[in-house]
Formats: C-alpha cells, structure tokens, sequence
C-alpha cells in the first residue's frame, strides 16, 4: 500500500498574497468610508445653508411685499446719488409688525432696514413707529423733506443698534438691484429712459433682486475675518451689463478660483439669488 505525505498548511508566498489582499480590502472600505463621509458633510452642509437662506428670503418676501409706496415719503436705496460699494444697505417703510416702543399707539407702518454688520453677519431692523402726534419721544413715520437717514442714522449706516436683530449669522455678501417697467435691471431705481431721475414712490421698478452669499458655520471656522473680507472684496457689485443670474455665477466664479484658502472652507460657500415683487 503506497501512502502519501498531505501538507494541509500555507506556504509562506500564499500568507503573503492573503495579507496583501486583505489590506487592499481595508483600504478599499476606508476610502468608501471617507468618501461617503465627506458628501455626508457637504450635504449636512447645503441643508444648514438652504434652510437659513430660504428663512431670510422668505421674510424679504412679506417686507417687500408690503412696502409702503408713497411720493412724499423717503427711501434709503442704492442709486446714482447713492452709490453702495461691497455690501448694500437698504432701509424703506412697510406694514409689518416691529419693535414697537413702550407708549405710543402703534400704527400699521414699520421701519425696515437690512444691513451686514461689522461682524460679517445680516441684520434686519424693523422698527414700530407710532401713529403722527401721539408721542413726543418717539417718531413715527416722517415725510418729505425729513429723511429715513436724518431721523434714524442707525438704518442707514453700521452703527449699533438695539432695534437690529440678527437674521443670518452665516450670510456675509448683500447685493441688490430693480427690476424697472420696461423690463431692463438697473442699479437705480428710476428709469430715466421715460424721463425720470426720481425714486417718487419706486414708481418705476416692478421687483427689487437681492443675491446674498453665505458660509456655513462648520467652515466659517477655517476662515479669519481677514480672509473672508478679501474674498467678499473680490466678489463684484451689480453692474447695469448683467443679465439675471449673471451676479451670483460671478460670485461663484471668484469662489472656485480663490487660492490660498481652505478648500473644504469654499465648498461651504453657497449663493442665492431671488425676485422680490413689489405690490402696488
């Protein structure tokens, strides 16, 4: 009877294939791992900054819906006269509830302003005024000559005030223009193509486009103050040529070829842009 010698063990070269393929496994899992993880966070991302984005815009739709469109009343905007470079400003009347002051009847008509603080973030003021005559401490709404910057200097600068809350601490970048009667975008809210070198109750504009950019708080982290005032510096005003949409795709353009910044911080950068119609 012939018998034979059975060798059930690995070989030294098998072991060596098996760990190699074991560790090309991991490897293999560890980067599906991460790459689920990274869009993971960029989507967590893009949720936090819709969801702040479509709060702020939604409360821009009922402030400027309600504007309040007189002649003989003033308005703080952009325009030729008014020249807003980098982050706009805009203050106007509108019948919506404020901070109302302690005594006073409170009338329908608010003072309503936007603004981005020294810190970077978006203010919005909305100020109760009382009805004319029943206050001698607080003023209500105040007509021609009297001015919206005469009587409250704090909508229409940066400075500190109670009466501002704030509306979008991710928001850094505030940029608006109108949408005139004729169909054309402006910077100016008149069109002087039928004669008219007035705001006289934003007669001529029928929307008023406000593109904004924000930085979720996660990668707002990875920038100093510093860094994201040069990039907003470099981020373009509205500028007559453009056609809608054309800002925010600029503002994109300058985010994608930024240097010298975090990427995963410019990933975090989104922007929006939305029609405001105006009620007549």
């Amino acid at each position: 009877m012939t018998t034979r010698n059975l060798n059930n063990g690995f070989t030294l070269a098998e072991l060596l294939v098996a760990i190699s393929v074991l560790a090309l496994l991991v490897l293999f899992v560890s980067r599906l791992a991460d790459s689920a993880a990274a869009i993971t966070t960029l989507g967590h991302k893009k949720i936090d900054a819709d969801s702040q984005a479509r709060q702020l815009l939604d409360r821009m739709i009922v402030d400027f819906a309600q504007m309040v469109r007189r002649s003989d009343i003033d308005y703080y905007l952009k325009s030729s006269s008014n020249i807003q470079s980098g982050n706009d400003q805009i203050a106007f009347y509108s019948s919506v509830p404020g901070y109302y002051p302690a005594t006073g009847s409170q009338s329908s008509v608010s003072l309503v302003a936007y603004r981005i603080s020294a810190q970077n973030k978006l203010e919005r003021m909305s100020k109760g005024l009382v009805w004319n005559g029943v206050s001698a401490a607080n003023s209500p709404i105040v007509f021609l000559p009297l001015t919206i910057s005469s009587t409250w200097p704090a909508a229409t600068t940066t400075t500190p005030d109670i009466d501002y809350e704030l509306v979008g601490p991710q928001i850094f970048r505030f940029e608006y223009a109108y949408l005139l009667n004729d169909g054309t975008l402006s910077e100016t809210p008149w069109a002087t193509s039928a004669g008219h070198f007035n705001v006289n109750g934003m007669q001529d504009v029928t929307s008023i486009i406000v593109s904004i950019a924000l930085i979720d708080s996660k990668s707002r982290t990875l920038i100093s103050d510093s860094q994201l005032n040069t990039l907003l510096g470099n981020m373009p005003d509205f500028a007559p040529s453009m056609n809608p949409g054309d800002l925010v795709v600029q503002w994109q353009s300058v985010i994608d070829s930024t240097t010298g910044l975090p990427r995963p911080a410019l990933q975090g950068i989104r922007c929006y842009e939305r029609y405001f119609c105006l009620l007549k």
